[in-house]
């Protein structure tokens, strides 16, 4: 079964990780997808990066920063309006994958067992621990009561039929509430354990590379 994919990312400086796992997400995707991406507010050359490489359709250049939540809305409401997808994906500009397929068959494990699922997260400080195994479509899913948003890949029906959206009155990404309210549908929510995938150069490493990225992130989350 071919699908219908659709990459949602944000991105707000840092372009050598912006460049280097854009690069490992099309090296290893297994697959087709269209790629959407809104910059929130880049002063570092992302903007112009962007640009030169990505198709106009598909990107969109805040000008300063919407937050995680407003950006992701406004990146679903372009997906709806320009094609009918089967997965939406979640992607962090900070995700480094390592695996062949990877994109194509989680989002297909995604859609054929009705679940929100992601490889498993490396470098990672405190990572979810799983609570229990199950089967689907003979690969082994990790349970997990949420799931980050470094990768998420979702059964598009959660925003067409189910209209979720993310609450922006919060200034981080509410992947609780996503996982939460699936959930509360009956679905599954967790890591196939066959995929990992790096949170690129591990979190702590990218507090010692960019600690003003980070110092910025905390005060804007504590507005």
């Amino acid at each position: 079964m071919t699908l219908a994919i659709a990459v949602l990312t944000l991105t707000r400086d840092r372009i050598d990780y912006t460049k280097h796992c854009f690069d490992k997400l099309h090296e290893f995707a297994g697959c087709n997808f269209d790629h959407y991406v809104l910059d929130n507010g880049s002063t570092d050359g992302t903007e112009d990066w962007l640009a030169d490489e990505y198709d106009p359709s598909l990107l969109c250049i805040a000008g300063k920063n919407l937050g995680i939540n407003a950006g992701l809305n406004l990146l679903i409401a372009e997906v709806n309006e320009q094609d009918d997808y089967d997965v939406i994906v979640k992607f962090d500009n900070d995700c480094e994958l390592t695996q062949p397929n990877t994109l194509r068959d989680i989002c297909s494990l995604a859609v054929e067992g009705g679940c929100i699922l992601s490889p498993r997260i490396l470098g990672l400080r405190q990572p979810p621990k799983p609570f229990r195994e199950l089967h689907v479509s003979g690969e082994i899913i990790q349970d997990v009561p949420q799931i980050g948003g470094i990768f998420m890949a979702v059964p598009a029906w959660n925003y067409t039929d189910f209209g979720f959206r993310y609450d922006e009155n919060k200034m981080i990404y509410d992947d609780v509430d996503l996982c939460a309210e699936w959930r509360r549908r009956g679905g599954t929510c967790g890591y196939v354990k066959r995929f990992e995938a790096w949170h690129y150069e591990t979190t702590d490493g990218q507090h010692e590379r960019y600690p003003d990225y980070f110092t910025r992130k905390y005060e804007e989350m504590a507005v």
